[in-house]
């Protein structure tokens, strides 16, 4: 595929990044309430709801390379990848409220039930998102644009997630509380989303194929995979970064209501958090243009360490506690950005490494990594819930509440390091990139040569 670097027009930058407004309706919020909706409203057990929510997600991380691979070789007048968003939008929604939907179900049949519609909804989840995650790499292949778009994405996500932590319990409780506030608050996230899908569909293009372009194979993009260092370095610090964020972000509200005994401040809390993500943007945005992608990462993650000690020296009195979390949800801003930034340029490394281009197979294995990370740490979580004595809805032990604060920052910030360390080896700056541009249109401009001939 022969794609230009030409600077975009706004609307194009903006309406592809306003889709992460979308898709954070659904991600945000489960990532943040979702196991708590489990346990201290459905009811299940820590380690139910954490496998509950762990098997959709490895369910979804294992479709996601199936429909990387299905939407790469997809061929309609609109591309490969925008029709998803405008098909896919309506029924991704309604198996979104469907998880919420109230039900009088106990034991296993309300085990059953949440799994089961939790799958529905990662399914139509991965059928949408894919799509959508590669469509950045068919849009330019330039990587400063490629860094422009992901900024737009995650200052349209970090938005979403700002809107989402502060709105969905106020949401929940003015639509009457319980299973039916949050069915309806579902109902309501699911239908912007749907609006948000055809904006981006409207307002963006894909840079058409050659006529000589040829799908690679499943085995060439396993070869491409396997070759494609940079690849590595990104998945392995994203799956260290999804622990460290899960740990936190979904300890977070347990500990606010119980160990601060200030459950009206849940809300504001996460909105902290993800505010602070939302305003690092613009900063780490220059901090990219200026330095390298990877110097970005590495110095949200100094501001992050610095947040999470912070954190531990503070008390444990609910106010007391924000500028640590803000300092915290600061310095994650830079690797959101950095990751999804990465992601586009790793297209050239493979390609320059193997001669195979895929930008399903890149996005859809990540997505495997992401989402198994994503999931398993949901799991990891509820089973440390259930170890350290966690029982829904009543009040918990000093030792209990103690180890929640363990898991909630030392257990978060080892990650976070973790995550830093395995960043730290990523190879392509902006003038490597150019040389990989340089030398995939060589290599490309030769193989027509030698077709023509």
């Amino acid at each position: 595929m022969s794609i230009s670097g030409p600077v975009l027009p706004f609307g194009r930058r903006l309406g592809y990044g306003v889709g992460d407004f979308g898709f954070n309706l659904f991600f945000t919020t489960a990532s943040l309430y979702l196991l708590f909706y489990y346990t201290d409203v459905l009811g299940l057990s820590p380690s139910t709801a954490g496998w509950v929510f762990a098997g959709a997600l490895v369910w979804d991380a294992v479709f996601d390379p199936v429909m990387g691979y299905v939407a790469n070789r997809t061929r309609t007048r609109w591309g490969r990848y925008r029709p998803y968003l405008i098909f896919g939008g309506l029924p991704l929604a309604a198996s979104w409220a469907l998880i919420f939907l109230p039900v009088n179900l106990e034991g296993s049949a309300l085990v059953l039930f949440a799994a089961s519609a939790h799958i529905v909804f990662r399914t139509l989840y991965a059928v949408v998102s894919m799509p959508y995650l590669a469509l950045s790499a068919t849009m330019t292949g330039d990587s400063h644009e490629r860094g422009v778009l992901a900024s737009i994405r995650m200052i349209a996500a970090t938005s979403c997630g700002l809107f989402a932590a502060f709105s969905t319990l106020k949401l929940v409780e003015l639509f009457g509380g319980g299973s039916t506030g949050f069915f309806w608050t579902a109902v309501v996230y699911g239908l912007i989303a749907s609006i948000v899908f055809t904006i981006v569909f409207a307002s963006t293009r894909e840079i058409a194929d050659s006529p000589d372009e040829v799908s690679p194979t499943a085995r060439e993009m396993i070869v491409m995979l396997r070759r494609n260092s940079a690849f590595w370095v990104v998945c392995a610090a994203m799956l260290a970064g999804a622990f460290g964020s899960t740990l936190f972000s979904k300890t977070l509200p347990y500990y606010f209501k119980y160990a601060v005994d200030r459950p009206d401040l849940i809300g504001l809390a996460l909105t902290m958090l993800t505010a602070a993500v939302a305003i690092s943007m613009p900063v780490w945005t220059a901090v990219m243009k200026r330095t390298s992608k990877r110097t970005m990462w590495l110095s949200g993650a100094a501001i992050g360490l610095a947040g999470y000690l912070l954190l531990w020296f503070s008390p444990s009195h609910g106010m007391a506690m924000f500028i640590p979390i803000a300092v915290i949800g600061f310095g994650a801003g830079a690797s959101y950005l950095g990751f999804w930034s990465m992601m586009p340029d790793t297209v050239e490394f493979g390609e320059w490494t193997s001669g195979i281009r895929s930008e399903g197979a890149v996005f859809g294995f990540v997505s495997l990594v992401q989402k198994a990370a994503l999931g398993l740490a949901a799991a990891f979580l509820g089973e440390l819930l259930s170890a350290i004595g966690y029982r829904a809805n009543v009040a918990q032990g000093a030792e209990t509440l103690e180890r929640m604060r363990l898991i909630m920052i030392l257990g978060a910030g080892g990650f976070a390091v973790l995550a830093a360390f395995a960043i730290s080896f990523y190879p392509i700056d902006r003038r490597m990139h150019a040389r990989l541009q340089s030398a995939i249109e060589t290599r490309r401009q030769r193989r027509l040569r030698l077709k023509r001939s």
